[in-house]
């Protein structure tokens, strides 16, 4: 009588994978895209009143010494050479006080920094006023 083998040829050339392999690939694909869902959640919306937090932004712009005498508003309104020249420093400014997903529009005098809101977004606009310039400030959000 002839034994039977438990396995063929071509049964021993074929792997399979472990199942523990399995499940721990399918842990990591389910915590990799729970992680993924809360990094791209976009920023909670801001709890201050649009009017706040253009009225705090223009104190700051109006407040900023320049690098000689007055303050960098002032020397911005001074032309619109000077205000191109300064653009990003007042952007920088403004920035520094908005919050996460705030955009900004300052219309001076002599002309205008940042991007006009749009007219489906919440808008609160502040005077920014400085000896040498009296400008307003528009901060919005989409």
């Amino acid at each position: 009588m002839r034994l039977h083998e438990t396995g063929s040829s071509t049964d021993s050339s074929r792997g399979q994978l472990s199942l523990t392999v399995v499940e721990a690939a399918v842990a990591t694909l389910l915590i990799l895209a729970v992680t993924a869902s809360f990094a791209l959640t976009p920023p909670a919306p801001t709890t201050t009143a649009p009017d706040e937090t253009a009225a705090r932004a223009a104190t700051l712009l109006a407040t900023t010494p320049a690098d000689g005498t007055g303050t960098v508003l002032g020397a911005a309104c001074g032309s619109e050479a000077e205000l191109g020249t300064r653009e990003d420093q007042l952007l920088a400014i403004l920035a520094s006080s908005l919050p996460d997903g705030a955009f900004v529009h300052l219309e001076t005098p002599v002309g205008s920094v940042g991007t006009p809101p749009p007219s489906s977004a919440r808008v609160g606009s502040a005077p920014a006023v400085v000896p040498e310039c009296s400008a307003t400030l528009e901060v919005w959000y989409p």
